[in-house]
């Protein structure tokens, strides 16, 4: 299976279609059938790979069907199908009613998302509010556009403003804990310069002690 970005769930196919088999286009519009109706339209159908969640976003078969029979290089791919999971994604927000809902649809996949929140907040900034506005200006579509705009604005800006809370905090107990840390490091320095102090002093105690029962050694051996 090509890869694709991992900031949303996405349902996958079982396998990447290559157009190789005879039957592969009735198996793709079969199982596309199944995802776009949610099953009401093949119902004696048994997908090969059945979709349980319909909150997750379906990559169809045919998106990775035509990018091999395009010849698609791996980047381009790549770049297919990260387009279509954006678009797709874009396509979820506008069905919710009210639209203002639609964020509890991000916080479910940023609740699956595994790396860095940060990461997954400019992917909307920077990418899905990029289509919102592109789909806004083409006006191809009689949709609120400007309220939706607004409403992904609303939430990035507190989902920042709460990192930004959770970083100052982190940076004023980094701070306390810093100067714990010296405070202590002096303290640990005081004790191994106490501890290496003790040390030299024994090992010269010692060393006399040695010398001492050397030197009684060699006299005793000269009066015998």
């Amino acid at each position: 299976m090509i890869k694709h970005h991992n900031f949303f769930k996405v349902h996958l196919p079982k396998k990447e279609y290559k157009g190789e088999s005879e039957n592969e286009l009735t198996e793709i519009f079969m199982e596309e059938a199944y995802l776009m109706s949610g099953g009401e339209w093949t119902k004696d159908y048994v997908p090969i790979s059945p979709k349980t969640d319909k909150f997750e976003i379906s990559l169809y078969p045919s998106i990775l069907y035509a990018a091999n029979e395009l010849n698609y290089s791996e980047n381009e791919k790549f770049n297919s199908v990260n387009n279509f999971i954006d678009n797709a994604f874009v396509d979820f927000l506008e069905k919710f009613s009210p639209l203002y809902k639609c964020t509890s649809f991000i916080e479910y996949h940023l609740h699956y998302y595994k790396g860095e929140k940060t990461e997954f907040y400019k992917h909307i900034k920077y990418q899905i509010l990029s289509i919102i506005k592109k789909r806004k200006t083409s006006e191809k579509k009689n949709f609120d556009y400007d309220n939706l705009e607004l409403i992904l604005t609303d939430w990035f800006e507190k989902k920042m403003k709460i990192q930004d809370n959770k970083s100052n905090v982190f940076n004023a107990e980094n701070i306390v804990i810093n100067k714990k840390s010296k405070i202590k490091n002096q303290s640990l320095g005081k004790e191994k310069g106490q501890k290496e102090s003790i040390w030299n002093k024994t090992n010269v105690i010692i060393a006399l002690v040695v010398g001492i029962v050397t030197i009684f050694g060699i006299i005793w051996e000269i009066l015998n």
